[in-house]
């Protein structure tokens, strides 16, 4: 073969080979795809591979193991939490709610979902991604907490925790339970952060019974 021939069958080669991205990207879409689809027990590199319309060979180079897969499945498919700043704590929490609940619409949703449900089947996966990406969004939260609590937007006695996990919760609910657009998303999450910003602003149950019990002269003082 001469040299001439040796540089078209090569280039040839390079042409018909798809790029190590364009392969990681279809595995990992459909990796996402099939676990929300099939779960823990119909996961493997060979319903995946045939999904993403690439051979088991490209998987093994790539990953060591399922658990590998699924791990990097959600990391690649999850958008990174960005931490909003409009100087107001509801603008802020509506920003990530928003954020969050697009999250949970279509197969990246199902996956997670189901995840959550299947944790301890797939105790690794769910170790690592508790830590990777749900700590990371409750970290986001309760910073945009702690933000409007430090400029008097929010009662100094509220439980951050707490009002970051029933934000979190009601998300996860309404995903659950409904099918939204993305305005009806949008109207579902802007009423949620209402709801949750009166409670965060009222005073504690134990102060108002305080206050009915006391005399009237006394409420005066």
């Amino acid at each position: 073969m001469s040299k001439a021939q040796g540089e078209k069958s090569e280039a040839r080669t390079r042409l018909g080979r798809p790029r190590d991205g364009s392969i990681r990207r279809k595995v990992v879409e459909a990796a996402i795809e099939c676990y929300a689809e099939r779960g823990w027990s119909g996961f493997s590199f060979e319903s995946v591979s045939i999904a993403a319309g690439v051979g088991r060979p490209a998987l093994y180079r790539r990953w060591s193991g399922r658990e590998e897969l699924l791990i990097d499945a959600f990391r690649e498919s999850t958008q990174t939490l960005q931490l909003p700043d409009h100087g107001n704590v509801a603008e802020d929490l509506t920003d990530l709610a928003l954020a969050h609940r697009r999250l949970l619409v279509g197969a990246r949703g199902r996956a997670g979902m189901r995840l959550f449900i299947e944790r301890e089947a797939v105790a690794e996966v769910f170790r690592t991604i508790a830590t990777e990406i749900t700590a990371q969004r409750d970290r986001i939260i309760l910073e945009v907490l702690e933000r409007g609590r430090s400029r008097g937007e929010l009662d100094s006695g509220v439980d951050l925790n707490i009002a970051s996990q029933l934000l979190v919760g009601a998300l996860m609910l309404d995903a659950l339970v409904h099918e939204r657009t993305t305005p009806q998303i949008r109207v579902t999450v802007t009423k949620t952060v209402e709801t949750l910003m009166r409670g965060l602003n009222a005073r504690p149950a134990d102060a108002v019974s305080s206050e009915r019990g006391s005399s009237p002269s006394a409420r005066k003082r």
